[in-house]
């Protein structure tokens, strides 16, 4: 297999950790682009996805885009029925609370850290204050109804991780993020709930390295 991935985004981060939890490191081949430098507008990215964006992931004659779906495909490959349920209620569960993510909860939080940290690091100018109050108001809203599911367990499904949390709480890094604000405080199971994640090996280990790190 061969993933396509940028650094610094979640979407990438968490087809990356699903490949590590899955066991699939040493049958993939990791191929990761530059968006900075424009390196996405290849004709090789555009052969297997029109979209020019990343992730992809590459399975033999098959292309696939998207995130959550490439999560999906990995974990009924690896038949990982406890990560990626495939029962009528667990699948369901599964698709609820990624269209969830996408839709509402990572949505808002993704309008936060793009004004007040990818801006920087893309060198786009400075934070706009308005659309980062929005964004708060918005994750307020979405981020109570984490917190209130999570009052009786771990993570999204209950007290085992499974694939909807590599969704849920793909942007943990950058919410934690000193320069986020984010107002993780205000929601102490979710703050919870994203450290737990932090601390799950294969999530740990695709965790963003410091500039100065990455750039040795």
């Amino acid at each position: 297999m061969k993933l396509y991935v940028t650094d610094l985004s979640p979407n990438s981060r968490r087809v990356i950790a699903a490949v590590g939890h899955l066991g699939f490191d040493g049958e993939t081949e990791i191929q990761k682009y530059d968006l900075i430098k424009g390196e996405h507008r290849s004709d090789e990215l555009k052969a297997v996805n029109p979209n020019q964006k990343v992730p992809v992931l590459v399975d033999g004659d098959f292309s696939l885009w998207e995130a959550n779906p490439i999560m999906i495909y990995l974990g009924e490959r690896a038949g990982d029925e406890a990560f990626c349920p495939t029962d009528r209620r667990g699948r369901i569960e599964v698709v609820r609370w990624m269209s969830w993510e996408v839709q509402h909860f990572n949505r808002a939080l993704g309008d936060i850290v793009w004004e007040t940290v990818a801006k920087q690091v893309f060198g786009f100018g400075a934070p706009d204050t308005a659309k980062i109050e929005a964004g708060q108001e918005n994750f307020r809203r979405f981020a109570e109804v984490l917190e209130n599911h999570l009052a009786d367990r771990n993570f999204v499904l209950g007290d085992d991780l499974t694939i909807a949390d590599f969704a849920v709480g793909s942007h943990s890094a950058l919410a934690m993020h000193p320069q986020s604000q984010v107002p993780l405080e205000e929601f102490t199971r979710v703050n919870a709930y994203l450290e737990r994640l932090e601390a799950v090996p294969a999530w740990a280990a695709t965790a963003p390295k410091p500039r100065a790190e990455a750039a040795e």
